[in-house]
């Protein structure tokens, strides 16, 4: 599965948004349904992670490597997890791009999945994925605007519900991608 995502114009600077996305002490606090993560080499992570699609939830264990750096403008993240739901393996390319009153990050993905979560189907996965980077994107715009930001699982999960739900009515009444 492939997919792309921005965020909105961040007005700060690159290198203080390169800053906060490198630090662990807060992707532990932004990214949904984190319960660890702790560092186990440079740039090398342990991670255990709660999420659910659809009916299919779980607990993923897993490792998150960051490479590629070329700060302040892009870097790689790279992941895998396995869990009794099934297991997922992907990267992130993420690029920092400059622009009047900010900067945007922009956000490729690349993910495989396997097990009883790929059989949710492709559609609400990656409705479900795109949720979590706007969540992820908007947790990193309140945490650089000073709150110390904590993304619950609860609170993801009620906000990823209302979009799904949302998506679907406007794919249902012809106003899915491209309509407008």
């Amino acid at each position: 599965m492939k997919l792309e995502i921005s965020s909105e114009v961040l007005p700060h600077p690159p290198q203080q948004v390169w800053n906060l996305l490198l630090d662990p002490t807060v992707l532990s606090r932004l990214l949904p349904g984190v319960e660890k993560f702790d560092a186990v080499g440079p740039d090398s992570y342990e991670v255990v992670v709660k999420l659910g699609v659809g009916a299919v939830r779980g607990t993923y264990n897993g490792k998150v490597q960051l490479t590629d750096q070329q700060p302040p403008s892009s870097y790689k993240l790279k992941g895998e997890g396995k869990g009794a739901p099934g297991w997922a393996k992907g990267e992130v390319l993420f690029s920092l791009i400059p622009e009047a009153g900010g900067t945007r990050v922009n956000a490729k993905a690349d993910a495989q999945i396997g097990g009883a979560i790929a059989g949710v189907g492709q559609r609400m996965i990656e409705g479900v994925a795109k949720s979590m980077a706007r969540e992820f994107f908007s947790a990193v715009g309140r945490e650089l605007a000073g709150q110390k930001v904590q993304v619950s699982q609860a609170g993801m999960g009620f906000r990823l519900f209302i979009r799904i739900v949302r998506d679907f009515f406007a794919w249902l009444f012809g106003r899915g991608a491209g309509a407008k």
